[in-house]
């Protein structure tokens, strides 16, 4: 028996097992790598979203008039700014949500909703929100920011804010109201 067991171990057994934590340790060595890669491109993407945001819409007719401007002055607090949590409120998703969208953390948001460095990337959501002349009540708005639209490629309106389309929505109810051809 022990002529069996010697003649195991000087097979190359112990240097089996040594291969094989070897593989184990560089394997976790490599999973910590990628682990702490993968936190580098979390903030990198944090970034990028927070700087895609801080591009204000582009500037429309319907900015000037009266009427216009007013139609969103509920989205707006006592000090000019508009508020993450009306803008949530109005469209009928949560702040977190909407934080999400803006590439904030909730806690950031919540703390303080109508923050200047929230001001151009709220201003889309503003804009969009202006087409509520055009409908009956908020809660008409609601259900057409959920309506796949056929100018939209049967996307809706929320779907293209969510995805950051923002532009896109403004320039969209721009020319609704303005009657402009899509």
């Amino acid at each position: 028996m022990t002529n069996g067991l010697h003649r195991v171990y000087n097979s190359g057994m112990p240097t089996a097992i040594a291969r094989r934590t070897k593989e184990k340790s560089e394997v976790r060595e490599l999973l910590k790598a990628a682990e702490e890669k993968m936190r580098e491109m979390d903030t990198v993407i944090e970034q990028l979203k927070a700087a895609v945001c801080e591009a204000p819409p582009q500037p429309s007719p319907l900015d000037h008039l009266q009427e216009v401007v007013k139609a969103t002055q509920d989205l707006r607090t006592a000090g000019g700014n508009i508020s993450a949590e009306r803008v949530a409120r109005l469209y009928g998703v949560s702040l977190n949500q909407l934080a999400t969208w803006l590439g904030r953390s909730r806690q950031a948001v919540s703390k303080t909703p109508d923050a200047d460095s929230l001001q151009p990337a709220l201003s889309f959501f503003e804009k969009v929100a202006r087409l509520r002349l055009a409908l009956r009540s908020d809660a008409d708005f609601r259900k057409w920011l959920r309506t796949p639209q056929d100018l939209l490629d049967k996307a809706s309106p929320l779907e293209l804010m969510a995805k950051g389309e923002r532009q896109v929505m403004a320039d969209f109810v721009d020319d609704a109201l303005t009657g402009a051809p899509a």
